[in-house]
């Protein structure tokens, strides 16, 4: 079984300002046979994103102002 140790993209913004999906991600959800949770978070800059995420994944190191 495949542990991810760290955040997956798996939407991106393209040069030309579109969305696409990220095909090496797509590679990883692939493999998974169990059910998978999708988070998202949105905001403006240094509002807390990288921090609730972090805590979200029970991490205790990252980003924190």
């Amino acid at each position: 079984m495949m542990v991810m140790d760290k955040p997956v993209c798996l939407i991106d913004t393209a040069s030309d300002g579109k969305l696409c999906v990220q095909g090496s991600a797509l590679q990883v959800l692939e493999q998974i046979q169990q059910p998978v949770v999708v988070v998202a978070v949105v905001g403006l800059y240094r509002t807390g994103k990288s921090y609730l995420m972090n805590r979200l994944a029970g991490k205790q190191t990252g980003q924190q102002h």
